[in-house]
């Protein structure tokens, strides 16, 4: 072998060994494959119907502002006060230093004057923790706020506010575009002492385009079931589906053992003539129960309640 053969033969070796170099490198670092996962099952219909609670409104601004310094510096010095005196003040108690005309005033103002949403948002979120009804003004000028946030926040501050000054705020609400703000406004009358004026609120929300809010009137029905709330069972039997009626009927006959006379009437008026069979069925049962009668028919009904009715 010459030399020059032998300088070639070299050289190659030398290459085969390069290559092999990195052959050996890319496989070693080479991606190891992903393993197949087969596809998550898709939810069945009646899992994707459950509606999640939403997180309110005034929880999410508190979170971002305690999260943002610039913010957090604009803070005033009504509010350090406030949170100061609330840890030492009972709940229900009057708060010492806490100047809650002046922080309606500072909302009207801001309300009036367009301010901006950041500075609104701060003195809704004051107002939403005071539970009393002087701040009803600034939070009847929120509920006019082209923010969801705000208006949200205004639903908050009056669920704080156990006084009938509520109703008008909540009759308001119940005509804002948001479904989920009508439905929690009516959260604020469950605590109120049962009044006539609370009908034209119930009957509008059992009225309502959505199911929910719909829903959560008969549930505020439940829980105010008085004599005065008539009018709304009334017009339960007569607008509602089936189990809005058969509800409405279960309220009457509890009204009617716990004294009241009136309630059989509209049983008979409307329990009897519903266009449903159950409910129907349901209001013979009830009348019979109640009266100790075997009538079935509404003619019967009705002409033993116009004889017996004190």
């Amino acid at each position: 072998m010459t030399t020059r053969d032998g300088v070639k033969l070299s050289g190659t070796i030398i290459v085969l060994i390069i290559v092999g170099v990195f052959i050996f490198l890319g496989l070693k670092n080479r991606e190891k494959p992903t393993p197949y996962e087969p596809p998550r099952p898709r939810k069945s219909v009646t899992e994707r119907k459950v509606r999640t609670p939403r997180k309110p409104k005034a929880a999410v601004t508190e979170v971002a502002s305690s999260t943002n310094a610039a913010a957090e510096e604009t803070i005033s010095m009504r509010q350090l006060r406030h949170e100061r005196a609330v840890m030492f003040v009972p709940d229900g108690d009057p708060i010492p230093g806490f100047d809650t005309k002046g922080l309606v005033d500072d909302a009207l103002s801001a309300f009036r004057s367009n301010a901006p949403t950041e500075k609104k948002l701060e003195l809704m979120n004051q107002i939403a923790m005071v539970g009393d009804k002087m701040v009803m003004p600034a939070v009847l000028a929120a509920l006019d706020d082209k923010d969801e946030e705000i208006r949200t926040l205004a639903v908050e501050a009056m669920k704080a506010i156990d006084d009938p000054s509520v109703v008008e705020g909540v009759e308001k609400a119940l005509k804002d575009p948001d479904p989920d703000l009508r439905e929690e406004a009516l959260e604020c009358i469950a605590t109120l002492t049962p009044e006539a004026s609370l009908n034209d609120i119930i009957m509008q929300a059992l009225n309502d385009p959505n199911e929910d809010v719909r829903e959560n009137a008969l549930d505020m029905l439940t829980m105010l079931v008085d004599d005065c709330m008539m009018p709304s069972l009334d017009y339960a039997l007569k607008q509602g589906d089936a189990d809005t009626q058969e509800t409405s009927l279960t309220l009457l006959e509890q009204l009617h053992e716990e004294g009241s006379h009136n309630a059989l009437q509209p049983i008979i008026e409307q329990g009897l003539l519903s266009d449903y069979n159950e409910v129907r069925q349901m209001a013979v049962s009830i009348l019979q129960k109640q009266s100790g009668q075997n009538f079935t028919t509404y003619e019967q009904w009705a002409k033993w309640y116009e004889e017996n009715r004190k």
